[in-house]
């Protein structure tokens, strides 16, 4: 009934898939004749005006990105299939900090952004430290300026409402970097629409149900070392491969570690592999030297350590003290209270990708922080002097050690 008041009032000029699919099925229409029916031109289509369909998505990364082929692949396949209007199933890319889940993203969003005519949204839901991450109520209006759809309501319920009504019309991809919450990402999905949402998160979206999930994680040896080589030339690595697999053990398999150790040295043609590999040795400074530019791997950490809830916060600071694997027998009771609390805790953890599985279950299962994060929980923000980090040691930066 209001689809119908819509049309005859002319708030709406075309009646969505849905309606479309409802009114076939009460006429009993043959599978084939409904087939016909959504086929014919503009059917559940209505695009979007001339000059305003929005292309907001960054410049996709020019390099190659090493290990990353299948879920590149599995992505675009997964944003094409959607334009058959037979899934409202958001894919979504997560990984620890620096494992290049954005860039991942970005590739994947410029191989199909020309299925998507009415344009590409890209929103940003956490650009920087000094701000808090978009709220769902926020997110909405966003989209909906970047659609032109017209004025925002106040009323978030009724923002929402004209989200879906903009979107039913549409064959959009949004793109929505730096996610941390299945409230963030719902607002965006329909079933039965020709969009696509693809989502770069730093946690698990459990609760989303049906997600196509990509989970992607450092790279293995030769794929770091590929990796090495693409920014340097082969040459340049065989010549120093001592030096080589030292970079490449102290960058952790991490993509943006080895780009910007990459680039950090094929700026300076006139410094060796082993200057960089002695750079690195001394963990304490690592994070500050893995830095080029306005590329960071401490900053990549920082944001995520800043989205999480002070107690998570609290209870990695304390975490920082175990040396090596640990148990949950071994979080008791610096880290926290119980068995239970701390299972609880390593969950969390795990989701939010800061923490990893090692070893099998039947050995017994052992966990370990990824080292950039136990980097950045120990030894502090790069330019900080933090002497109570390290039990029974007082840390300066290493400049200040030689200076005396």
């Amino acid at each position: 009934m209001r689809a119908i008041r819509n049309l005859e009032t002319g708030h709406t000029s075309r009646p969505r898939k849905q309606s479309l699919l409802l009114i076939a099925k009460a006429l009993g229409l043959p599978s084939g004749e409904i087939g016909r029916l959504m086929r014919r031109p503009g059917a559940g289509h209505h695009p979007a005006p001339p000059g305003l369909a929005p292309a907001e998505l960054p410049a996709a990364p020019h390099h190659r990105l090493v290990g990353r082929s299948t879920h590149l692949r599995s992505l675009q396949a997964h944003l094409s299939a959607a334009q058959d209007g037979s899934t409202g199933r958001p894919a979504v890319v997560v990984g620890p900090p620096g494992a290049g889940k954005t860039a991942l993203v970005l590739k994947a969003a410029h191989g199909v952004r020309d299925r998507f005519p009415d344009g590409q949204v890209f929103v940003d839901l956490h650009p920087n430290m000094s701000t808090a991450p978009l709220t769902p109520d926020e997110i909405v209006p966003r989209v909906l300026r970047s659609l032109g759809a017209g004025p925002v309501a106040d009323h978030p319920e009724e923002a929402a409402a004209r989200l879906r009504d903009a979107l039913s019309r549409r064959c959009v991809l949004v793109v929505l970097d730096n996610v941390d919450s299945e409230a963030q990402v719902r607002p965006l999905l329909m079933d039965g629409s020709r969009n696509a949402v693809l989502v770069a998160a730093r946690r698990e979206l459990s609760a989303l149900t049906g997600q196509f999930r990509q989970h992607i994680d450092v790279l293995d040896d030769g794929e770091a070392l590929r990796m090495l080589e693409d920014l340097l030339g082969a040459a340049r690595t065989a010549a120093e491969r001592s030096a080589a697999s030292r970079v490449l053990r102290l960058c952790g398999g991490l993509p943006l570690a080895l780009h910007i150790a990459g680039l950090w040295l094929s700026g300076r043609p006139h410094r060796s592999l082993r200057d960089l590999a002695d750079r690195l040795t001394n963990e304490q400074d690592r994070l500050r030297f893995l830095r080029v530019g306005d590329l960071s791997l401490e900053a990549s950490v920082a944001a995520c350590y800043s989205s999480l809830p002070a107690s998570v916060r609290a209870a990695l600071l304390r975490l920082r003290r175990m040396s090596g694997d640990f148990g949950v027998d071994d979080m008791l009771p610096e880290v926290t209270a119980s068995p239970g609390m701390a299972a609880d805790l390593l969950d969390e953890l795990i989701d939010r990708q800061l923490v990893h599985a090692v070893g099998t279950v039947t050995d017994g299962r052992r966990y370990r922080l990824h080292d950039p994060v136990r980097q950045y929980v120990t030894y502090g923000p790069v330019g900080s002097w933090h002497p109570e980090r390290v039990t029974g040691q007082v840390w300066l930066p290493r400049q200040a050690a030689h200076s005396g």
